[in-house]
């Protein structure tokens, strides 16, 4: 019996727009492009992390 191989094969590219692609940051700005959602939980959150830090850095004095 000859066992099937699920994984799908991985094409092999070195090109400069296949690595640009491949980025974290490049992944998240095509989806919140395609979703208004994910655009105004991504935007609370810078929000949110940025309010934090302010807080921290009232408290300490600064």
């Amino acid at each position: 019996m000859k066992k099937q191989n699920s994984k799908p094969q991985l094409k092999e590219s070195s090109s400069i727009s296949d690595l640009f692609r491949m980025q974290t940051e490049v992944g998240l700005l095509e989806s919140m492009s395609r979703s208004k959602a994910l655009t105004i939980m991504v935007i609370a959150g810078i929000l949110l992390f940025c309010g934090f830090f302010y807080f921290l850095f009232k408290l300490a004095g600064g």
